[in-house]
């Protein structure tokens, strides 16, 4: 569909439960990390979200030397990520490295489900749309280090995949898509579905809490 930018990415780490993992257990107080551009948070926000599979191939069926029927194979996406900068220790727990509490970090046993939501805008009401992952996996498949020379910095960004699993509250289906243009939008709804337990957006007008706590509406300002 017709999309105009990329405004936010937001994710959370999921409980075995399927309710979202807070504090320390999570990625921030309220459960909902934002991949914002605030370099206080850590963060250098995101060029890209490529998203694929979002249809699976249709199968002709063929009978009678005729196409009688086609097969509708189910959605199996994948969200390949380029940000420029993900906070270290959030982007460790989301790929479900463990701590060694002396700064290191490896590979856990059993890799952590996190939801994701992607943010752009519909090009003529420039209302937001939001495309809604309830569970999934990140990994980072590869890391290119390169040298600087003497008259270019070679800067190498976050580049991970997500890929999306089927998610109970989405009718057993990855995915699904809000738009702030339909009028029975509810935004704390959203971000209550994919994120059973949060805090991060509080109303159903869409006020939410930054992860330093304090709580702003859509505008900016301090609620």
């Amino acid at each position: 569909m017709a999309l105009i930018g990329l405004k936010m990415l937001y994710t959370g780490i999921k409980n075995l439960d399927g309710t979202t993992a807070v504090a320390e257990a999570g990625l921030s107080e309220t459960g909902v990390f934002p991949i914002d551009t605030d370099k206080s948070h850590g963060n250098l926000g995101t060029k890209t979200a490529n998203i694929t599979n979002l249809s699976g191939t249709p199968v002709k069926i063929s009978g009678n030397n005729e196409t009688v029927d086609t097969s509708n194979p189910p959605s199996s996406p994948s969200i390949a990520i380029d940000s420029n900068l993900i906070n270290y220790a959030a982007k460790q727990k989301m790929l479900g490295r463990v701590s060694n509490g002396k700064g290191g970090y490896s590979d856990s046993d059993t890799p952590v489900e996190c939801g994701l939501i992607i943010e752009s805008q519909a090009p003529i009401s420039l209302k937001s749309v939001f495309y809604c992952f309830g569970r999934g996996n990140f990994n980072e498949a590869s890391q290119n280090v390169g040298t600087n020379t003497d008259t270019a910095e070679t800067r190498e960004d976050d580049n991970l995949t997500f890929t999306a699993l089927d998610y109970k509250k989405f009718n057993n289906k990855p995915f699904r898509i809000y738009f702030e243009d339909d009028p029975k939008f509810d935004k704390q709804a959203m971000f209550d579905e994919v994120f059973p337990g949060q805090t991060f957006i509080t109303t159903s007008t869409g006020s939410q809490t930054t992860p330093s706590g304090d709580q702003t509406t859509d505008t900016g300002k301090t609620a």
